[in-house]
């Protein structure tokens, strides 16, 4: 039986600051990937070790900044254990992406293009590493 001073309090408010503070910038990455889905679509983007266009682009899209995000952000709101855990998967996922485009397609985007996105996204990930004590802290 919890008695009321140890209740998990969930929400905005007891969201530490860096953990807020990533949140608007995570937002503001999928604000920027809607805006540049049509040239993603058109143009492609790297999937490990290939371009992929089209609708297949889209879901990569998808998942990488938008349904990654939202289960990290419904973990954090509700304060689940596992949080942490998701974002070091779907990040970690986006950054090996990274790594293969760095052997396999640096030639056609650019080192800063595949650079930039994954120094953000380990940023990211440090930040919530740095705060996973939220996700299992007892108020």
């Amino acid at each position: 039986m919890m008695t009321a001073g140890s209740e998990r309090l969930t929400g905005w408010k007891p969201i530490p600051l860096a953990l807020k503070i990533l949140s608007v910038f995570m937002a503001l990455w999928a604000v920027g990937s809607v805006m540049n889905l049509p040239n993603l679509m058109a143009n492609g983007l790297p999937f490990f070790g290939t371009f992929v266009f089209g609708t297949v682009a889209l879901w990569v899209v998808l998942f990488f900044d938008f349904i990654g995000p939202a289960i990290f952000f419904f973990a954090l709101w509700t304060r689940k254990h596992w949080g942490p855990k998701w974002a070091t998967f779907y990040i970690g996922l986006f950054v090996l992406n990274g790594i293969f485009a760095l052997v396999t397609v640096k030639a056609e985007l650019g080192l800063a293009q595949i650079l930039i996105p994954n120094v953000i996204s380990l940023i990211f990930l440090s930040v919530i590493y740095w705060k996973r004590d939220y996700f299992t802290a007892v108020n």
